[in-house]
């Protein structure tokens, strides 16, 4: 994150309110926009993103395969192949957009957060490799997948199986 970026900040109904530093819509838990990015394979299996424990937000955490917030008047199909790009490194992968809606969560110290979140999916059999953006990446059978998250939810973002739900509902009707 440059120190200089800015985002756009909503209100309650997701328009956009104002344009601001990252760092002063994060110190005040303004409602911003985020894409969420989901890359299956072929054969229906999802990969997911270990968080660097450097990480502002839920270091250490499992996420969907690539996501971030979208830069002041950026659109989402724009900051969805760029952070599928800068996470992932796959270059090229059509996205197919799904849905937006308000995610609501907890964040790390209990307070609620709100993204307008936009879910993209995409295909891709290239296997993915850890890099300065992510420590790692696995990848899961979507039914074990939320098993787990039943079992083990500390481990994993606290937003992945509303998230993952929806993106399994985008795969299934571009397959």
């Amino acid at each position: 994150m440059a120190a200089d970026e800015t985002v756009d900040i909503l209100d309650s109904n997701g328009a956009v309110i104002d344009t601001i530093l990252r760092t002063e819509a994060e110190a005040h838990n303004h409602t911003t926009q985020n894409v969420l990015v989901f890359i299956f394979n072929t054969m229906g299996q999802v990969w997911l993103q270990l968080r660097p424990k450097t990480k502002n937000h839920y270091p250490g955490k499992w996420d969907v395969s690539a996501c971030g917030g979208l830069l002041g008047g950026e659109k989402p199909d724009v900051a969805a192949q760029r952070e599928l790009i800068e996470e992932t490194g796959l270059v090229g992968v059509p996205l197919h957009y799904v849905e937006t809606f308000m995610n609501i969560f907890p964040g790390d110290n209990g307070e609620e957060r709100r993204r307008l979140s936009h879910v993209y999916v995409g295909k891709s059999d290239e296997v993915l490799h850890p890099n300065e953006e992510v420590d790692e990446f696995k990848v899961w059978d979507s039914e074990t997948l939320l098993a787990d998250i039943s079992v083990r939810p500390e481990a994993y973002i606290p937003s992945i199986e509303t998230e993952l739900r929806i993106a399994l509902s985008g795969y299934q009707c571009f397959l």
